[in-house]
């Protein structure tokens, strides 16, 4: 499978749709330089509390909430032919890269260190075939203040960072980049 890595958060989504759009197995990565918010339902935000903080907002069909990226963060993207998946067996490769961290554990597509929200992943899938998976790694330093101005939906889960942990991107990407390439 191709591999990209996107420079920036717009680049990230403008690949993204790309794949789907002209029929394209392949996958983005992004190791996020600042702030910014991914969406893809726009009432989950709010837009002036973004603009106040100078944050990109970047939309992605293939996504049902927000994410709030971090300096550090690292998200990847996936799209595949079919009902292949990548993303649950990459997600459990890297939650076990973290056992003996803190306390793990899995709540259907998110995975808690120490009962903050670490890791986690979402799929869409058409009756076209293609399957896009977005998997979101919180490395960077947590704002939970600003998290809970420029978020409008009820935070279900309290985000945490790995990076209190030792865990950079590149140590998550060392552990999923071998599985996509071999896809």
């Amino acid at each position: 499978m191709t591999i990209y890595q996107a420079e920036t958060a717009a680049e990230f989504a403008e690949y993204a749709h790309s794949f789907r759009a002209l029929g394209w197995a392949g996958c983005v990565y992004h190791i996020s330089p600042d702030r910014s918010v991914w969406t893809g339902q726009l009432p989950t935000l709010d837009l002036d509390a973004c603009a106040r903080h100078g944050l990109s907002v970047g939309q992605g069909e293939y996504m049902g909430g927000s994410i709030v990226n971090m300096p550090g963060d690292l998200s990847i993207c996936i799209t595949t032919w079919g009902d292949s998946d990548l993303a649950p067996e990459i997600v459990e490769r890297m939650a076990a890269r973290l056992t003996g961290m803190g306390e793990l554990s899995q709540d259907e597509n998110d995975v808690l260190l120490d009962g903050r929200k670490v890791l986690s992943w979402a799929r869409a899938t058409t009756v076209k075939g293609w399957c896009q998976s977005v998997i979101h790694c919180s490395v960077g330093p947590m704002d939970l203040d600003l998290v809970r101005e420029i978020c409008t939906k009820p935070m279900e889960k309290v985000p945490g960072s790995l990076g209190e942990y030792g865990v950079t991107a590149a140590d998550l990407w060392t552990v999923a980049e071998p599985l996509i390439e071999e896809a």
